[in-house]
């Protein structure tokens, strides 16, 4: 289940993540759920937590595409959310 942890600093996340708005450009599908039991079993359902210790991610936000490991987009169906790009080297990750 994939429980995000946004930092200000990259040094101290896990990855780093730009939100585009344009789907072709994703390469993950992301809903955002209101509690973790929403998002368990689906990596493309995230919960966002305030604290270090509940985070199974650590995640900072770029502006850049060019300077980011994920690509997302966010979507308003739990239908939508899902992997757009099946080689994705984070896919093994965000389980």
């Amino acid at each position: 289940m994939p429980s995000m942890m946004k930092v200000d600093h990259p040094s101290e996340a896990d990855f780093t993540v730009c939100v585009v708005e344009n789907r072709g450009e994703a390469d993950l599908f992301v809903c955002q759920v209101e509690n973790r039991a929403e998002a368990r079993n689906h990596p493309a359902y995230w919960f966002y937590v305030d604290h270090h210790p509940d985070a199974e991610h650590v995640i900072h936000i770029v502006e850049s595409r060019a300077g980011a490991d994920l690509l997302i987009c966010y979507v308003e169906s739990r239908g939508e959310a899902v992997w757009r790009v099946a080689d994705h080297p984070l896919k093994s990750v965000i389980v």
